[in-house]
């Protein structure tokens, strides 16, 4: 399977699971996000995951284009700008985590679903 193909189906499916997270568990992600801003421990530590990833996609999917192959990069590349913030700066992010999820909790859900949509449609139909 190229890889190009996994990675969107990956991340594709990843979000369509995460927006029906985030429509149906609303209350549940709320306080998980108040107990994570909660501890800088676990802000760093999901910040490393981030960096972790988003470097694994970049490194391994060098893709340039401007098509959904060049998206997948793309998002490797602000997995490593989420990690490097929450790396970081995770003192900073502990006083407004909570509130920029409660203020932008329907931006993130619409964003997750297009997004995956978009990246499983991708994946699954090419090739």
């Amino acid at each position: 399977m190229d890889l190009s193909i996994f990675l969107a189906e990956l991340l594709g499916l990843y979000m369509l699971i995460m927006a029906a997270e985030l429509l149906f568990r609303r209350k549940e992600l709320a306080g998980a996000v108040k107990d994570l801003a909660a501890c800088k421990g676990l802000i760093i530590c999901s910040g490393s995951y981030s960096l972790l990833l988003g470097l694994a996609i970049v490194i391994a999917h060098p893709v340039y284009e401007m098509d959904w192959r060049g998206f997948v990069t793309f998002i490797g590349y602000v997995m490593i700008i989420r990690g490097l913030i929450r790396v970081t700066f995770p003192s900073h992010l502990q006083k407004g985590l909570s509130a920029m999820f409660r203020k932008r909790y329907w931006g993130l859900f619409f964003i997750m679903l297009i997004v995956g949509a978009y990246l499983t449609y991708s994946g699954f139909t090419a090739g």
